[in-house]
């Protein structure tokens, strides 16, 4: 059939730019036409792909669309321009297959690798399809994963910190070693102020921050750490000057182990004050070494080294050495039963004591128990008898600030030297048949003293009436 369209007519009938008249006559030919149906259905295949909105094979489209144009919007178009068209199908159709091909490899390419990822990654969101892949608002230009995680952008850091709390005396403060986690945005002062207000994990020491106290904010500057605490400080304060130097100083020298704090001035709901109970309290205060004390595992482990070298002279009969780890003052107390009478047993001076074992004078060391007579014997003939009638050097156990045995006989060493310690060096029993009633022990009691344990009492238990 003869052609009476030309390829500008079907462009227009595409884009429905004819009459409705226009419009049947072209499609009563197009039903007719094989060629003009061709042209039309490439102009059909163009405009689908052209109009594909993915991003990746949007310049593909308009070069195709570029290429296929044919300047149709030029004054001087020709009717050639369809016949010319007409002509260049054998070349332009192979490129339009290769151009659509070519786009459906490059998505195939990004659908698999979500579809790859979202294998590797089950939890992970499956993307929208209509989205697009990149973010615009995404600053991430190195397309580096992000980590949202806050435990991981800001790792806590391991630190062993120094507390001080009051002994129980209240007369010294004790160091206690504490590991806690300190995270990058966490203050240290609020930190170690909170575990300073817990409870000590060292047997023998005690918290003494007063109940229900704040601490309202902290800062550093300058070497001193300000301290703005709530009026529980204050309002809730024990009283007493011993308990508040304690509660002063446990803060204080607590604070002065951190590295750049030299003082710390107290601040209560934002105010200076004068006084707290006794103590000045409107200049900032120094750290005291002299109101330090020594944990009680550390005095455990002096009064324990002291003893041995007292136990092996004794063992050895070295009174020279014996006599050098006297208390200097209070001399050293003998007792037969560890039931301590002042006013009944022997007491003598490091001097005196060097050449006893010489001396063939005789003392009154106590009543024997049961029948009540006097001990009357000379040194050496009690220290057989009395001190080391047994080899306590290797005993069975030995026990700190502990009494293994009493029988019937009050022990009242503790409450004789409140301020000492001692080492129980116990034997439970040497016969079968007596069934543990000839156990016997020899505690060494020792005092501080100018910041030296010193021996104040060698007193003999066994079994009694």
């Amino acid at each position: 059939m003869r052609c009476t369209f030309n390829f500008e007519d079907i462009i227009k009938y595409s884009e429905n730019q004819l009459s409705d008249e226009e419009k049947k006559k072209v499609k009563e030919h197009l039903d007719v036409c094989e060629r003009c149906r061709k042209h039309y259905s490439v102009l059909k295949f163009t405009e689908v792909y052209a109009k594909d909105s993915s991003s990746v094979s949007e310049n593909i489209s308009k070069n195709v669309m570029e290429v296929i144009d044919m300047n149709r919007y030029s004054k001087n178009k020709k009717f050639w321009a369809g016949r010319m068209f007409y002509r260049a199908m054998p070349v332009i159709k192979p490129l339009l297959i290769s151009a659509a091909v070519f786009a459906v490899v490059l998505i195939g390419v990004s659908n698999f690798s979500n579809f790859r990822d979202l294998i590797n990654n089950p939890g992970s969101e499956v993307p929208n399809p209509t989205t697009s892949v990149v973010n615009p608002q995404d600053t991430n230009a190195a397309g580096v994963p992000q980590n949202t995680n806050p435990a991981v952008q800001n790792p806590a850091e391991k630190k062993t910190i120094t507390l001080y709390y009051s002994n129980s005396n209240a007369d010294k403060v004790v160091a206690e070693k504490r590991e806690v986690e300190i995270s990058k945005n966490t203050q240290i002062e609020k930190i170690v102020f909170e575990e300073l207000q817990k409870e000590p994990k060292t047997e023998g020491l005690y918290a003494v921050i007063p109940n229900g106290t704040k601490l309202l904010s902290a800062s550093t500057e300058g070497g001193i750490c300000t301290l703005d605490l709530s009026k529980e400080f204050v309002d809730n304060s024990p009283g007493g000057s011993a308990g508040e130097l304690m509660t002063l100083y446990s803060i204080i020298n607590t604070m002065t182990e951190l590295p750049g704090i030299d003082k710390v001035q107290f601040l209560i709901e934002g105010q200076k004050r004068d006084v707290y109970i006794h103590a000045v309290f409107n200049e900032p205060f120094k750290r005291n070494e002299e109101v330090i004390g020594k944990s009680p595992s550390e005095i455990k482990a002096e009064v324990e080294a002291r003893s041995q070298a007292a136990i092996k002279a004794i063992k050895e009969k070295d009174m020279e050495k014996l006599a050098s780890m006297v208390h200097p003052v209070k001399g050293v107390l003998f007792s037969p039963y560890s039931h301590i009478e002042l006013g009944k047993h022997q007491v003598f001076t490091k001097d005196q004591l060097k050449d006893l074992l010489k001396s063939e004078k005789v003392y009154t060391w106590g009543e024997y128990d049961g029948i009540g007579d006097p001990i009357e014997l000379t040194f050496a003939e009690y220290f057989e008898k009395f001190v080391y009638d047994h080899d306590f050097a290797n005993a069975e156990k030995v026990a700190y600030n502990e009494i293994q045995q009493s029988g019937n006989t009050i022990v009242n060493i503790s409450d004789v030297f409140p301020e000492g310690k001692f080492m129980d060096y116990y034997f439970s029993g040497f016969t079968p048949e007596y069934d543990g009633l000839d156990w016997a022990s020899l505690r060494l009691v020792f005092e501080e003293y100018d910041g030296q344990w010193y021996l104040v009492c060698i007193a003999h238990g066994q079994w009694t009436i």
